[in-house]
């Protein structure tokens, strides 16, 4: 204790040591404080999971001791499988489970042809529907699971097939025999999803930053959508917009926060993330249209478009709009599309020449810099006509 006393209170170097120690484990919990923890678990070397029937489900009251085991009406376990999660996932990909790769074919059909081939994706049991083409599912089936689960090799199987490169065109005799394309009498044509749209808009305007990982971004969104139901104590109460290559990453990274989930992504039917979805609804409303000609995000991306084409066709405007539709469209105008635009940009051209000021507005609309050697009202009058392709129907289908 008098040792203690001296150097606490007599011993200037431990003091300053003590000093030192206290300023860095303050450090110490401010870092900590500052990042999120992640909890892992891991499983206990040489030991067995143990759980027991509870009496009348009272947790204070087990009964009979049961260990880890499979549906018994299914396939049997493997003999050689370790009673682990890695025992579990070989139980669920033998050769004898043909379910895990038939509805993992099924899921990724949806993705493809916009159906399933069986449509309830969510429920392959008694109540589901049945496949509407059975020997079709079952041979992807094993044709993945015997290519050892390549996912690559499957989608490339289903998009170079002949049954998905046939043109969308319908008619009278399809229609009546075939009205919900479930037997493919014609090209799947539907409404991409929330994030494919506006991934799609931001990779043909050269925006699309492909970067891998990391955390996750906040693009544009309107303004009090987070605060309008977030709790005082919330620390996602106000949101704060990223800048820079963070309002260009993919949809994939954008930060989700489910009781008021990203107002594009909401639009076009995305999932609030409340609940697991396997099947999307799809519904068509004016609030869609709006966003798409109006959210921030677009109109950048159609300026940017814009000052490409003009790069591209050296300032020559009416090549321009050629080259943004075949971009956008992957094909050459037919004569009446070409006559639509070139009214529509002729018609912008004379009101943002009249109007300058309007077509500062515009261009500024955005972070990315527009080009300074580009005539300001003629990047305003193509950036709309760049916006209205964009808007096509045939642009934001499948």
């Amino acid at each position: 204790q008098a040792l203690n006393y001296y150097l606490s209170t007599r011993y200037r170097p431990f003091q300053d040591s003590q000093k030192l120690v206290a300023s860095l484990d303050q450090e110490k919990g401010a870092i900590r404080m500052k990042y999120p923890v992640t909890h892992v678990q891991i499983e206990k070397q040489n030991s067995e999971p143990m759980a027991a029937v509870l009496f009348r489900g009272q947790y204070d009251k087990p009964r009979d001791k049961v260990g880890a085991d499979v549906v018994g009406a299914l396939h049997k376990f493997p003999s050689e499988a370790p009673r682990n999660r890695l025992g579990l996932a070989k139980w669920l990909t033998s050769p004898e489970n043909a379910l895990t790769a038939r509805v993992t074919v099924n899921r990724f059909w949806q993705e493809v042809f916009g159906t399933g081939l069986v449509k309830t994706v969510e429920d392959f049991g008694a109540t589901g529907e049945n496949p509407s083409n059975q020997a079709l599912l079952d041979w992807l089936a094993v044709e993945f699971r015997e290519s050892g689960w390549d996912v690559k090799k499957l989608f490339t199987l289903m998009v170079t097939s002949a049954a998905y490169r046939q043109s969308a065109v319908t008619t009278a005799e399809k229609l009546e025999k075939d009205p919900g394309n479930r037997f493919l009498s014609r090209g799947p044509r539907f409404r991409m999803d929330a994030e494919m749209i506006r991934d799609y808009a931001l990779a043909i305007s050269g925006l699309l930053v492909p970067k891998i990982g990391g955390p996750s971004v906040k693009p544009y969104q309107p303004e009090g959508v987070w605060e309008a139901v977030a709790m005082p104590e919330s620390n996602t109460k106000r949101y704060q917009r990223d800048s820079g290559e963070s309002l260009y990453r993919r949809s994939l990274y954008t930060f989700w926060k489910r009781a008021a989930p990203p107002a594009l992504m909401d639009i076009f039917n995305a999932p609030s993330r409340e609940t697991c979805t396997v099947r999307r609804e799809r519904t068509n409303t004016p609030l869609q249209a709006l966003a798409t000609l109006n959210d921030p995000q677009f109109v950048e991306a159609a300026r940017k478009l814009a000052e490409t084409a003009l790069v591209q066709s050296q300032g020559d405007s009416k090549k321009a709009v050629a080259f943004m539709a075949k971009s956008v469209l992957a094909r050459d105008l037919r004569s009446g599309e070409s006559a639509v635009l070139r009214d529509t940009l002729s018609r912008l051209t004379t009101y943002y020449d009249a109007h300058p000021e309007e077509a500062g507005k515009l261009v500024k609309i955005g972070e990315a810099t527009s080009s300074t050697s580009i005539r300001t009202t003629q990047l305003a009058a193509l950036t709309l006509v760049a916006n209205q392709i964009l808007n096509l129907d045939e642009a934001l289908t499948k």
